[in-house]
């Protein structure tokens, strides 16, 4: 295993030089954290490549009342990660980075060791594709929670390079938080997702598997969209 589990969490200030519509902040996020990382040659290969990348951000904070992001504005996004290397180097090019639409003032990085779990939330929307479709909330429950311990035992391994038992979910609840799907921009289609809050389980395997969440985003378009950005409670 690398070391004892961390995830870190680069706080970055961020001046707007042009409004940006709530549903398009995660897209243009995205695409300015993507552009930080094509400055350095080892990231680059990193956002080229196919797979996990490891990372996760969330939506511009404070949020706007009237969903515009203002120009001439500061606001702070967060990205996490596992990976101390990639978001070291994110923080160095980040501030070099040119864009339409940010310009980073200023970086934090704070580092947390694995600590105990009660509940996570996602501040962003998770998303499960299912049979080249978004899942919804007529759809299975049991295949929501399904996916979304797999998809962070395959994280897991894949990051750790270590097998990990696990006999059954670490999820002891789940439930959805909005009424209705919430669609966000990407690329010509829209995501369409869901908040969750997940009661965690007390056993180590359990834990673990909340602080990979943490650290990485729970089920898909983490690294491309910020989606399943969590917090623990």
């Amino acid at each position: 295993m690398k070391g004892n589990a961390k995830y870190y969490e680069l706080i970055n200030t961020a001046y707007l030089l042009n409004d940006i519509y709530f549903d398009e902040v995660n897209e243009k996020t995205g695409k300015f954290i993507n552009s930080s990382m094509l400055l350095d040659d080892e990231l680059a290969n990193i956002h080229e490549s196919r797979g996990y990348k490891y990372y996760v951000y969330d939506s511009l904070y404070p949020r706007e009342s009237d969903k515009i992001y203002k120009k001439g504005r500061v606001y702070v996004f967060k990205i996490r990660s596992i990976d101390k290397d990639l978001i070291t180097k994110i923080r160095k090019t980040i501030t070099k980075t040119k864009s339409e639409y940010f310009q980073v003032v200023s970086t934090e990085l704070k580092a947390y060791d694995q600590f105990f779990i009660n509940e996570l939330y996602t501040v962003t929307p998770v998303v499960l594709t299912v049979d080249n479709r978004f899942w919804v909330k007529r759809d299975s429950m049991e295949l929501l929670e399904r996916r979304i311990v797999e998809n962070l035992i395959k994280k897991y391994k894949d990051y750790y390079e270590e097998e990990i038992e696990v006999e059954e979910s670490f999820i002891q609840g789940i439930e959805i938080k909005n009424y209705k799907t919430i669609g966000t921009k990407y690329k010509d289609i829209r995501l369409m997702g869901n908040k969750l809050t997940i009661l965690v389980k007390e056993d180590e395997i359990s834990q673990k598997l909340a602080f990979m969440a943490l650290g990485t985003g729970l089920l898909e378009k983490n690294s491309s969209n910020g989606m399943g950005f969590c917090i623990a409670k």
